[in-house]
Parts: C-alpha cells; sequence; structure tokens
C-alpha cells in the first residue's frame, strides 16, 4: 500500500472498498506528463472556440470570467480533496467520505453521465471535419452508421492498456499545440493583411455583454468542466500528491492558451454568421492558409477529438469499476482484463449507452442541431455534479481536522476563510452556468425549443440514474461481498507491469 492511501486511512481504519482494491490490482503508469495530457483532452474542446468566436469580442471577458469563477476554484477544490483522498474514484470517494454513501453515489453518477452524452454526440464532431476535409455530404442514414463506427473504433482503442493509451495521448496532445498555434498565425497574418474580419472593440473586448450573449458564459463554463476527472484514474498516478497540483496548474494553462489562441484565430478571418459552430474554427484556414491547408488540419483535429473521447472512455470507466466495488452495481461491472487491467465491462456498458442515444437523438434533427442540444443538456447534468467537489471542502476542514494538523499537502491557502470564498466563488460560477446553458440557445433556435431538448436530456439522464441505483443495487446485493470480489484475488500485479519516471516513485 502507498505511503498516500495509508495517510488517508480514516481513524476507524477502514478503506473504501474503492481505495483498497485499485492500488492492489492496477499499474501506475501516469506521470505528470501524461496526465496534463489527459486533463487537456478531457477539457479543452477545441470546437467550443468556434462557438465563442461566433460571439465576437466579448467571447475574451467571457473566457476571462469562466476562468475566474469555475476552474480555479475547481480546480483548487479537486486538488485539496485529491490530496486527502487519492484513491481511484475522484467524487464518488470525496462525496462519501464528507457527505455519505447515498451522496457519494449521486455525485459519482452525475460526474459520469458526460462520458455517455458525449460519446453520443462528439462521433458527430469527429465526422463532421472529416466531411470537411473531403468536401463530402452523407444522408442521416449513412451519418448515423458512421458515427457508430467512430464509437465504436473509440471504445476498441480505450480496451488496450492504459500505459499505450498514454503513450498516443501524450503524441497527439503535441499535435494539438501545434494546431492551435496554426489557426492563431494565420489569423493573425491574415488580420494584418486584410483586417481583422471581426472588427475590434475595446469595450466588447473588456466588457462581457449577458444581455446580448449571456449564451457564451454557459458555453464557456461547459468547455471548462472536468477537472475533477482524472482523479476518477486515481490509484493509476505514479504520485497524487506529487503530480495532482502540477497537472491542474499545467494543464489549465495550456487549455486556457489552446483557448484563446484558437478563439482570436478564428474571429480575424471570419465574422460571425460566417462562423459554423462545430468546424469553423479550422474552416477559417480555406480562408488565411494555403491550398490544402484546411483539409489537412481538419483531418488532424478529426483524430485529436477522436484521441479525446478514448481519453473519456478510459478515465469514466473508472467510475462504473468503483460503482462495482461498492456494490452500487453487479460484480461482473468489476471484470478487469488480466492483460490489459482494463475495466472491459465498463467501457463496453458506455459504448451501448451512448449508442443507444446517437441513434435515437440524431434520427430525431440534423446533426449539427443535435450536437449542440446534447452538449447544452451535458453542461447542465456535469454542473451539477460539480456541486459534489465543491461543498465536501468545507465539510473536509471540519470533520477530518486531525488530518489538516498532522500532514503535510497542498490546501486551499487563507483557512476556512479562503475556503469559504472558494466554494461561494465556485458556486457563482457554477450556478451562473447553469442558468445559461438551460435558459439561452446557443443556436438559432427558440427558447422553448432548446429548454425541451436540454430538459429532456437532463431528465433522461436523472431517470437512467434512478434506474441504475435501485436495480443495480438489488442485483449486487444478492452475492455476498466476499463472493464478489473473489475473482479480483488472482490479480497479481508484477513490478513489470509498474511504470515510473525519474523523479517520481510510488
Amino acid at each position: 500500500m502507498t505511503q498516500e492511501l495509508e495517510a488517508a486511512r480514516p481513524s476507524d481504519g477502514k478503506l473504501l472498498n474503492a481505495e483498497l482494491i485499485p492500488e492492489q490490482v492496477l499499474p501506475k503508469v501516469l506521470s505528470t506528463f501524461g496526465l496534463t495530457a489527459i486533463y487537456v483532452f478531457i477539457i479543452c474542446w477545441i470546437t467550443g472556440s468556434s462557438v465563442m468566436a461566433a460571439g465576437g469580442w466579448t467571447a475574451i471577458p467571457m473566457w476571462a470570467l469562466g476562468i475566474a469563477l469555475f476552474l480555479v476554484p475547481a480546480g483548487m477544490a479537486c486538488v485539496e480533496l485529491g490530496n486527502l483522498w487519492p484513491g481511484q474514484g475522484g467524487v464518488y470517494i470525496w462525496a462519501t467520505r464528507t457527505m455519505g454513501e447515498t451522496w457519494g453515489y449521486i455525485g459519482g453518477y452525475l460526474s459520469w453521465i458526460p462520458v455517455i452524452l458525449n460519446g453520443a454526440g462528439s462521433p458527430a464532431i469527429v465526422l463532421q471535419f472529416l466531411l470537411l476535409a473531403f468536401h463530402a455530404e452523407l444522408g442521416l442514414t449513412t451519418t448515423i452508421i458512421l458515427q457508430l463506427v467512430v464509437l465504436w473504433s473509440v471504445i476498441g482503442l480505450a480496451l488496450a492498456k492504459l500505459a499505450a493509451n498514454q503513450r498516443i495521448m501524450n503524441t497527439v496532445f503535441v499535435v494539438y499545440w501545434v494546431l492551435a498555434l496554426t489557426v492563431f498565425i494565420c489569423g493573425l497574418i491574415y488580420a494584418l493583411r486584410h483586417g481583422s474580419a471581426t472588427p475590434f472593440s475595446l469595450h466588447d473586448s473588456l466588457v462581457p455583454d449577458f444581455t446580448g450573449a449571456g449564451f457564451l458564459f454557459g458555453t464557456v463554463v461547459l468547455y471548462l468542466l472536468g477537472v475533477e476527472t482524472p482523479y476518477n484514474m486515481g490509484a493509476e498516478f505514479l504520485s497524487v500528491r506529487k503530480s495532482g497540483a502540477k497537472m491542474i496548474v499545467w494543464g489549465s494553462a495550456a487549455l486556457i492558451a489552446i483557448y484563446l489562441l484558437t478563439t482570436l484565430g478564428t474571429m480575424m478571418v471570419l465574422s460571425g454568421d460566417e462562423i459554423d459552430p462545430v468546424v469553423g474554427v479550422v474552416a477559417n484556414l480555406d480562408k488565411s492558409g494555403f491550398p490544402g491547408l484546411m483539409e489537412v488540419a481538419a483531418v488532424v483535429l478529426a483524430v485529436i477529438v477522436f484521441i479525446a473521447l478514448t481519453t473519456y472512455q478510459v478515465a469514466y470507466s473508472r467510475l462504473i469499476f468503483v460503482s462495482g466495488l461498492e456494490r452500487h452495481l453487479p460484480r461482473i461491472f468489476t471484470h478487469l482484463n488480466p492483460r490489459t487491467r482494463n475495466p472491459v465491462t465498463a467501457v463496453l456498458i458506455q459504448g451501448v449507452l451512448s449508442s443507444i442515444i446517437l441513434v435515437t437523438l440524431y434520427s430525431q434533427s440534423s446533426m449539427a442541431n443535435v450536437t449542440i442540444y446534447i452538449q447544452g443538456g451535458l453542461s447542465v447534468v456535469w454542473l451539477i455534479s460539480g456541486f459534489f467537489f465543491l461543498f465536501p471542502v468545507i465539510i473536509a476542514r471540519k470533520k477530518y481536522a486531525d488530518r489538516y494538523a498532522t500532514e503535510q499537502f497542498w490546501r486551499i491557502p487563507g483557512g476556512m476563510t479562503g475556503v469559504w470564498a472558494t466554494v461561494i466563488v465556485g458556486t457563482i460560477g457554477t450556478l451562473g452556468g447553469i442558468y445559461y446553458s438551460f435558459v439561452t440557445p446557443w443556436i438559432d433556435v427558440s427558447m422553448g425549443t432548446w429548454m425541451t431538448w436540454t430538459g429532456g436530456i437532463g431528465l433522461m439522464m436523472v431517470g437512467l440514474g434512478v434506474i441504475v441505483y435501485i436495480f443495480g443495487r438489488r442485483s449486487a446485493h444478492k452475492v455476498s461481498e466476499e463472493d464478489a470480489l473473489a475473482h479480483l484475488a488472482v490479480l497479481d500485479l508484477t513490478k513489470s507491469e509498474t511504470t515510473t519516471t525519474e523523479g517520481e516513485s510510488k
């Protein structure tokens, strides 16, 4: 058992199955750089820059507000809680230790839902970039089939060893940076030669316009969500306490830079009414770059989104695995592939659920609109899960005061005053994001249509959660805890499966 986990042992000496078992059966392969790449892939969806750029220069102060009101407080809360409980499961463990088992399930479920909605919506993004690259159009049936092909190709890659996936993520992370710089440099050169397509306004670039562009705040917060997600894999960090804070700082700096570079690059080349809400971030290269650059960039971005989707499947499957260990789900969901140490059943069930939603929703409307509807519903549900890593910080400070007094780890500065300030600011940002995600349309549809879609998607996810809780626990408790976990005893983790890097240790 690692020293970090031993330090997290409560006074009664009992650890959750989710804290104890993954430490024994999962290889530790996630270095600081690898975690930074995972963090960026989970949070930074460059398509958000297309939506933001369409809003004009007021997008810049909106980005700043989202970072200040949501990203910063969320990051600080997650680092502190991750240091307190470095095990597998992230929000589930944090909420369980501070609010009880039922709230732990609710927090974990709300935090897990994004992978289902993202799996249903993002294959369309991959496909739209490929269609842009090859200047093609497809019928609805063919589109749905190809989206399913993309989704299950992602599932297949997610079933590979984490170490192999990490190497791919690290390489594509560097490509991500090159693409962002390309969009910005081409946009800047174009603006210097022809003037900015979106006329510069000092007032708009400094003062957010909530009256005319309030939807942008909801969009910003959506594209900053996911700070807590890498901690789902806490048992696979080389060191949570050494890497967690660095991951948040370096990862946040990287995603902010990518977002700003691509937002500015897009708006300098295209006016708001010319920007496609999905592919606009590279479509502008057809105007600002050299012949063929847009097509190459579109293929590259399709690959980036594909890898990001894989990262989602890998990170979120750990929450299903944890739910099985804690007997919220049947024993089958704790199955690990002996060779890859991946929770196979968890990854597969995510793919099945996303496929059902994909086929159901995309048969009702256009591909572009439904993609944005899903993102709006995802934003509302995911933001609610944020309360399960904001409020637990306050409870943890009081409930586990002995650990704060005796252990040395990073915590929110300023004592309880700093904690309250962080939680209040984060709550304001979260509530603002929920409001503007639910009430203000992100595309050109009526408010009623928008609220019907986003509300319907949210209610559908709540219904799924109730079903999982009732029938999952009933099924899981038909088998004793010893029998439910006995199959994991045969997994003997050898040193050859554990990767370490210079300067980092278990």
